[in-house]
């Protein structure tokens, strides 16, 4: 341990959740002086952080929630083969949270919801690199830009509007042509209608080993990774099956589960559980140069050490609700046209 890295005597942090988020806070507390201990029920970046799409998706900073977005949704959902999976029970359950996605879809919200998210996701590289120095890690992710590619022309030409909102909020991106595309991007189809190209958009090349190397810079300078189901928490510190865990402040970073946990602490978040489903191609399978969103189909292609991933799909349902494999399989088909 480096005299840089030893405890100043600030305090003690635990931690709940040990994905990419769970565990940048701890090394980020560490490296102010806490001594921090996280706890997960699983492996470090074994949950949502392992079957994400990857993308550091600097031009997602406009809200799901927009004008229109409940035709859009009533759309979707009518498509069998769809992207877009809300099954009823959960939905009726969880009816004001989905009452209020709805009525945030108007101008006034999704402009001040952009404004909040450009502020925070503009910072993207700036807060990542440091961290990535740190755990020796730059070789994980690639500032490759990335494009958004469009089946039809009609559908690009549509679109421009929401591009030239996000060049007003600081995301710069050019639209490129059948042709022009293909140059930056050869894998892509000649009958494709066109893309935008983002060029502050990157990937992480594998995100269960960005995981690891930050939990093994944590353990190397005195934290503890702890595998252990959470029962409960409160302010100073965390039950688990195995015993309590004392601390002086507590993170919650559980993803999907943090809303039950906050309960315990009479804290109220607004929060619903949605998955999307991967699929891993092997890696010769193309020659992939950049990461891929494919617009109208809502699948996102990455170039992953380790196979083509393709991610999509939005399912909301119970929290540890079954994979429906079956259902998600649609998505990833009949790609050939890109």
């Amino acid at each position: 341990m480096s005299s840089k890295d030893t405890p100043s005597g600030r305090g003690t942090v635990a931690i709940l959740g040990a994905g990419l988020v769970g565990l940048a806070c701890a090394r980020a507390l560490q490296r102010a002086g806490f001594q921090v201990t996280v706890v997960d029920r699983g492996g470090p970046g074994e949950g949502a952080s392992f079957g994400n799409a990857s993308h550091i998706a600097t031009a997602s900073v406009i809200p799901q929630a927009t004008p229109g977005i409940l035709r859009q949704t009533i759309n979707l959902l009518r498509d069998p083969t769809g992207p877009l999976v809300a099954r009823p029970g959960y939905v009726a359950k969880h009816l004001p949270w989905f009452l209020r996605f709805i009525n945030n879809g108007n101008p006034a919200t999704m402009k001040a919801g952009s404004l909040a998210m450009a502020a925070m996701i503009g910072k993207a590289w700036d807060s990542w690199l440091p961290v990535l120095d740190d755990i020796h890690a730059r070789h994980l992710v690639k500032q490759s830009g990335a494009l958004h590619v469009f089946r039809s022309r009609a559908a690009l030409d549509a679109a421009q509007g929401s591009y030239a909102f996000r060049r007003d909020l600081g995301v710069a991106s050019e639209r490129l042509d059948a042709d022009a595309a293909r140059a930056i991007e050869p894998t892509l189809s000649a009958g494709i209608g066109g893309a935008m190209h983002v060029p502050s958009m990157g990937y992480v090349t594998d995100t269960l080993s960005l995981s690891l190397a930050l939990a093994a810079r944590i353990e190397q300078a005195g934290g503890r990774i702890v595998k252990a189901t959470a029962t409960g928490l409160d302010a100073k510190g965390i039950q688990t099956q195995d015993g309590r865990i004392d601390a002086d402040l507590v993170v919650l970073a559980a993803g999907a589960w943090s809303q039950a946990f906050a309960k315990q602490l009479g804290v109220h978040i607004p929060l619903v559980s949605e998955r999307g489903y991967h699929v891993m191609l092997p890696r010769e399978s193309s020659a992939l140069r950049m990461p891929l969103l494919l617009v109208e189909r809502k699948v996102a292609v990455t170039p992953m050490e380790k196979g083509i991933r393709l991610a999509s799909m939005a399912e909301f349902d119970v929290r540890d609700a079954q994979p429906d494999h079956e259902r998600a399989a649609p998505l990833v088909s009949g790609l050939g046209g890109w």
